[in-house]
């Protein structure tokens, strides 16, 4: 069907129904709107924030809500309508001739985003092709089939911006879900039925980090003399979570060390069990290390708390990551009026809750089948974002196959409408030549 132009149909270039005009950036601006003065149009504000500055300058484009934005230069192929004011360098207006939509350019320009980006110039800075309006090939319908065509866009357009705001909502709702999990797990409403009454948490003993670990410490400022491009892992607070207790180990973000042969490089090594700690920045997020973890090592930023035999580390773990364990008591301490952070005697003052042995294995059950069910709700909301992230491009890609509306014999052919722009151009480019000519 790509190859094959229906019948009413011409195969044009984006350039021959559009004029374009390139923004400029203009010489003053001010931050609040005053007579004679239009908004200055950038990204920013094409993504939805709201204007930040205003100009004057006569030399700049303008353009109204008749004309497409696109970005030439940086985020190449961001595109929109709607707009009035003054548009910044590094974007294009386009004004669609002949009373073609502006919206049926805007989805033309959507479904030529992947063209634009194969065809774009710049090392560093991506620039759309300076060709693009010569090179960028359509299929043209008739003029009444795109207004069809446009209504029909932005009904299904509208239908999956919908279903994506309520998918965006998921992820949210499952970290509700996990620290409502937590939250029950330490309060011993988890396992409620295991006390003769859980309010009192029958059998749970109040301790603190000092008892529960052996040996508590963080890594030192001296590492930056053995980092390396391969080596050993040096776990740093991106590694670590507040929505899991797993290590995120992301080869393209980790950094490796070769651990030196003095103290620093054995007590700072973790161990199966050991419960990492953010101490500095965004303070309390936790890592568990799992048996069978790659050899590594903590930073300055990242304590090491070592639990005790007979305490059970994941228990551990996930008190200490729930809002109202331990996230609550480093809520509290935490120091920095521009930095908050934790100190080594906070971690070994942290107060815990400690339920008999038994009671620990079983929260830990308890939690990681809630955890399990979450995990797979999780699976089926990334594979249904994938579908719906690529629908888009699909709806369009079937809307300029002609197979979105139906065709009328009726319509005026595009040929025609072509004809007519064309016609205009030329008479436009006849009287510019007189004015210049009588000048």
């Amino acid at each position: 069907m790509e190859n094959r132009i229906l019948e009413g149909w011409s195969k044009c270039s984006l350039g021959e129904i559009v004029l374009s005009k390139k923004g400029k950036k203009p010489s003053s601006t001010i931050d609040t709107l005053k007579g004679g003065y239009v908004p200055y149009i950038l990204i920013d504000e094409m993504e939805g924030k709201s204007v930040r500055a205003y100009t004057n300058d006569p030399k700049v484009s303008i353009v109204d809500e008749s004309f497409v934005l696109l970005v030439w230069d940086g985020s190449i192929g961001k595109c929109g309508s709607g707009f009035k004011g003054a548009i910044g360098s590094t974007l294009v207006g386009l004004r669609p001739l002949d009373k073609i939509p502006t919206k049926f350019i805007e989805y033309i320009i959507k479904h030529n985003n992947n063209f634009i980006k194969e065809t774009s110039t710049g090392t560093g800075l991506q620039h759309i092709n300076k060709d693009f309006f010569e090179i960028c090939k359509i299929f043209l319908p008739p003029l009444v089939e795109q207004h069809r065509i446009v209504a029909k866009l932005d009904a299904l357009m509208e239908n999956v911006e919908s279903n994506k705001r309520r998918l965006d909502r998921i992820p949210i709702l499952l970290k509700r879900f996990r620290q409502s999990v937590l939250a029950a797990a330490v309060s011993g409403r988890l396992s409620h039925e295991l006390n003769d009454n859980y309010k009192l948490k029958k059998n749970w003993t109040i301790s603190n980090g000092n008892e529960v670990f052996e040996f508590i410490t963080s890594g030192s400022r001296g590492w930056a003399d053995y980092y390396s491009d391969e080596g050993k892992l040096f776990i740093r607070v991106t590694n670590l979570d507040y929505d899991t207790i797993q290590i995120n180990v992301d080869p393209s973000k980790n950094k490796y060390v070769t651990p030196p042969l003095n103290s620093e490089g054995t007590r700072t090594k973790v161990n199966t069990n050991d419960i990492l700690i953010s101490i500095t920045g965004d303070v309390g997020m936790i890592g568990l290390v799992y048996a069978g973890f790659q050899e590594s090592y903590v930073n300055q930023h990242v304590c090491l708390a070592r639990p005790k035999k007979g305490y059970n580390a994941k228990y551990l773990a996930y008190y200490i990551s729930a809002m109202n364990g331990g996230r609550k008591y480093f809520d509290e301490v935490k120091k920095g009026a521009t930095k908050s952070g934790l100190g080594l005697n906070d971690i070994r003052e942290l107060p815990i809750l400690i339920p008999t042995p038994n009671e620990q294995e079983e929260i830990v059950h308890r939690i990681e089948q809630l955890f399990d069910f979450a995990k797979k709700v999780e699976a089926h909301y990334i594979k249904a974002k994938t579908i719906l992230d690529k629908l888009p491009q699909s709806i369009l890609a079937k809307a300029f196959r002609g197979e979105l509306v139906p065709q009328d014999p009726n319509d005026e052919p595009a040929s025609v409408l072509l004809e007519r722009i064309k016609a205009e151009k030329k008479k436009q480019s006849v009287k510019t030549g007189k004015k210049r000519k009588g000048k």
